[in-house]
């Protein structure tokens, strides 16, 4: 099912007609809030947001006067006489960041105030400064990163407090080879999480892994066309149309109509629930007894409940 027919049958829940451009935006917007109320289920902790992905560690070269538009893999020369190159990451924020260039490979020193050329884009621009990135933006869909690891150094980056970084390091200047990582709140511009990085990586290009749980980010016009199992499974896909036209209904006073959606939601969500918990096989989980923290299986008999055999 693409995101445009989950459109249409919204509308024709609601009773709309569905060429309307408004009331399709609409149901758009209905449809974005119900997918971020699946995703939120069970806390979030659905199997399908589970997800894994990499970044590079860079160095931020600072620019001025840039004329045309940097892009992401563009090679960097200093064309003041050092003879130093760069390659612009694959993360370089062009809209929000675009004097704050992140690179991911770099030979030779760059030169003070020195003419850089962006082969690939043709742009140009005059370089500033060059120092080691401290925070990285994870990906728009990240709600909670679990773990982070050093593929290209084989190491497990710990998480820790922001404050243990700064009792360690208050001047922010130790650097060498990540070994710990902590949140450090999102991203003014991109609403992106970002994460601080410590002691502050060195060497850029190095491949860094991490786990995260996800959310379902905004859709637009431009994902019409676009399957919704690129985003989640088919089994719960008719709870977001269920969501949406209970939202819709309850916008148009239909109250009757609106629980009788509410009704079909939780019976998808239901589903889901159950594929969820069997989504490890045939495990059987059992309970621990109240009060054993240790996670393990504890059963004790209640006094009285046994005797012995004739």
């Amino acid at each position: 099912m693409t995101l445009a027919q989950a459109i249409t049958m919204t509308l024709n829940r609601v009773g709309l007609l569905t060429t309307n451009t408004t009331y399709k935006d609409q149901a758009r917007l209905y449809l974005n809030m119900a997918a971020k109320r699946v995703s939120g289920e069970i806390g979030g902790k659905w199997w399908w947001l589970h997800k894994t992905t990499t970044f590079k560690t860079t160095k931020t070269i600072t620019v001025s006067g840039i004329t045309g538009t940097i892009l992401a893999g563009d090679a960097i020369s200093d064309n003041g006489g050092s003879g130093a190159t760069a390659t612009v990451d694959a993360d370089y924020d062009a809209t929000n960041y675009a004097t704050s260039v992140t690179v991911s490979a770099q030979s030779g020193t760059f030169t003070s105030s020195g003419a850089l050329t962006f082969t690939g884009s043709g742009a140009s621009a005059t370089y500033v400064s060059i120092a080691v990135t401290q925070t990285y933006a994870l990906d728009a869909d990240v709600l909670v990163p679990h773990s982070f690891v050093d593929e290209t150094n084989s190491r497990t980056i710990s998480g820790a407090g922001l404050d243990m970084i700064d009792a360690e390091d208050p001047d922010r200047n130790n650097e060498t080879n990540a070994r710990i990582w902590a949140a450090d709140g999102v991203d003014a511009l991109s609403g992106k999480i970002r994460v601080r990085m410590w002691p502050y990586h060195s060497t850029p290009g190095d491949v860094i892994r991490y786990r995260y749980r996800g959310f379902i980010v905004d859709w637009t016009s431009g994902n019409d066309s676009t399957e919704l199992d690129r985003w989640l499974p088919e089994i719960l896909q008719p709870a977001v149309i269920f969501g949406a036209t209970e939202m819709y209904l309850q916008e148009k006073g239909d109250s009757e109509a609106a629980g009788e959606n509410r009704f079909e939601y939780n019976e998808a969500i239901d589903n889901g629930k159950e594929t969820n918990r069997t989504i490890y096989g045939n495990r059987v989980w059992r309970k621990a007894e109240v009060g054993d923290l240790s996670g393990r299986f504890n059963y004790v008999p209640a006094d009285g409940s046994l005797s012995a055999a004739s």
